[in-house]
């Protein structure tokens, strides 16, 4: 492996963000649920201070005026924790993204007719299941095309043998081009 070829094929297993919509959707959905549940948590707890603030404003003024302090050391914060949400959010939807990146280039080997092709996903990826419902179909595809290469190939055989006996060559060249033609039957699968 040449030093290039091993450097992109380290680069392609550290990229997080392999299907930037599918990924960027994912970590928004994500954002979007922990900021309303921390807005509503936050309008709860300003609604208890503020229906106990009118009942005794004395014993929470200090409070307030604490609170006033801390506010940009709280701002930071939240900002802080809604990054780390979003990192969190980017490695846990690698775990989805790239399963299904592998499917769809599965999906395009398949299609080129190579059934000998099998989905590997890593450890702690999600989609395990279709991997191997995946899998199971192109074994199934597999097994199919070697029956009918085989019934081909000897559909072939006896179409020559025939092609031997005749004595007529129009005959004989036409269950030659046969036999020639059965034979290619299933050859645009790799099995």
């Amino acid at each position: 492996m040449t030093e290039t070829t091993r450097s992109q094929a380290q680069f392609c297993r550290q990229t997080i963000i392999i299907k930037k919509a599918l990924q960027y959707k994912y970590m928004a959905i994500m954002a979007i649920s922990v900021l309303v549940g921390f807005l509503i948590f936050a309008m709860e707890v300003g609604w208890s201070l503020a229906s106990v603030y009118r009942e005794h404003p004395a014993l929470l003024d200090p409070l307030f005026t604490q609170l006033g302090l801390l506010l940009p050391a709280f701002l930071l914060k939240v900002v802080i924790y809604f990054v780390i949400v979003l990192l969190v959010a980017g490695v846990i939807s690698h775990k989805m993204a790239g399963p299904i990146y592998k499917f769809e280039k599965s999906a395009s080997t398949l299609c080129t007719g190579d059934l000998t092709h099998r989905i590997f996903l890593r450890k702690g990826d999600q989609l395990t299941e279709l991997q191997g419902a995946i899998n199971g179909m192109a074994s199934s595809l597999q097994e199919l095309v070697k029956t009918d290469r085989a019934a081909a190939q000897k559909i072939a055989a006896e179409l020559e043998n025939l092609a031997a006996s005749v004595q007529e060559p129009p005959v004989r060249e036409k269950l030659l081009a046969l036999a020639e033609t059965a034979k290619t039957i299933t050859m645009g699968f790799k099995i």
